[in-house]
């Protein structure tokens, strides 16, 4: 026994000390532990000590009779919904009663609803992806092979013709159109996938929008010539600086204006606004408390737009569902990830023949 108490033994082994420990641990558990094993502890305890009286037993009976069935409803309400997800119909919901008598088991229902609701949207996300993939792969393959069966097609005839033929020349001439064709393409296959990635280096400096745009328009001025395009640019000042990389900048507004004289309506007029806003949106459309300045391309469509703004956006999408217009698809897309990259935010809106194109970009002190 003195040994026992040297070494600090003997009262761990004594039976009380054991048995007051157990005690202990089991309060602890009751106040640290999950609310509805506390809850129920309690409620159990209340129950056996207000029973053992006389007056009290009839109203505890009353309380079992009405609280216990609308509990084992709700936990089978919550059976079955688990079951249901289980099986795959993640659209299914678990009935959710603002009541005070099962408000545990409301809550875990909710729970469960949005932990189905987001696995949905996960699953839902997965086979957009492999949709995105298969049309990809299709129209990758249909860009590149029109201009290849051409290629194939009048280097044939230039065999069976000859090179002295007179008919020569114009096949020249369209092979090397092809051959422009598909090297723009397999350069823009290129871009697409280093915008994707981020594998660009960017250099954000002070770069003056408005005379970027400007000179764009000078560049492209046989294009738009050709088209009869009025484009009318509205900036409130003569100079207008955001914070980007100007070579990845001139890529995006090349873009836009790019596609604004492909598709948009012949003699038709096309609208640059450019104006500050006082608390712009991110790279993911949220607010970041920063003056901002926004671009906006605004013209109407030659052909219908009877497409989602979102698909547009995508990699290979057209408004031209036929393809038979030039252009890759991936000009859009490009646009959004190079504006991402220089901490921009870009997006676009369609209502009806009219389509918008947004860039909003930090701008410089």
């Amino acid at each position: 026994m003195i040994r026992l108490i040297k070494d600090g033994q003997f009262f761990k082994n004594a039976v009380l000390y054991k048995l007051g420990s157990r005690l202990a641990d089991l309060v602890a558990e009751v106040i640290n532990g999950k609310g509805m094993l506390r809850k129920a502890l309690v409620i159990s305890i209340a129950a056996c000590l207000l029973s053992a009286t006389v007056f009290m037993a009839p109203v505890v009976l009353i309380a079992i009779l009405v609280f216990v069935p609308e509990w084992a409803r709700r936990f089978d309400e919550l059976k079955q919904g688990v079951d249901e997800v289980r099986s795959g119909n993640l659209t299914y919901k678990i009935p959710v009663r603002e009541d005070k008598k099962a408000a545990e088991l409301s809550r875990l229902a909710k729970g469960i609803n949005e932990i189905s609701e987001a696995s949905n949207i996960a699953v839902q996300n997965e086979l957009k992806n492999q949709r995105m993939k298969t049309e990809l792969i299709s129209n990758v393959s249909h860009d590149l092979k029109t201009p290849l069966t051409s290629m194939v097609s009048y280097v044939d005839l230039l065999k069976k013709e000859g090179p002295d033929s007179e008919n020569a020349p114009q096949y020249l001439d369209i092979l090397e159109q092809k051959t422009e064709r598909l090297s723009k393409l397999t350069e823009d296959l290129f871009e697409a996938a280093k915008a994707s990635s981020g594998a660009i280096p960017v250099n954000l400096e002070k770069v003056d929008l408005l005379a970027l745009v400007n000179q764009s328009l000078g560049e492209m001025s046989k294009s738009i010539d050709e088209s009869g395009l009025e484009f009318i640019i509205n900036a409130p000042e003569e100079r207008c600086f955001v914070t980007a990389d100007g070579r990845l900048l001139w890529r995006v507004v090349e873009n836009l204006l790019g596609n604004v004289i492909k598709y948009a309506q012949a003699q038709s007029r096309v609208y640059i606004d450019i104006k500050e806003m006082s608390k712009g949106k991110g790279a993911n459309g949220l607010q970041n408390g920063h003056s901002m300045i926004l671009l906006e391309v605004k013209n109407i469509s030659k052909q219908a737009l009877n497409i989602d703004p979102d698909e547009l956006m995508e990699r290979f999408k057209r408004g031209d569902e036929s393809r038979t217009t030039e252009g890759s698809g991936l000009g859009l897309a490009i646009a959004k990830d190079l504006v991402r990259l220089m901490d921009g935010w870009f997006e676009i809106a369609i209502d009806g023949d009219l389509f918008k194109a947004k860039v909003m970009l930090n701008k410089a002190e």
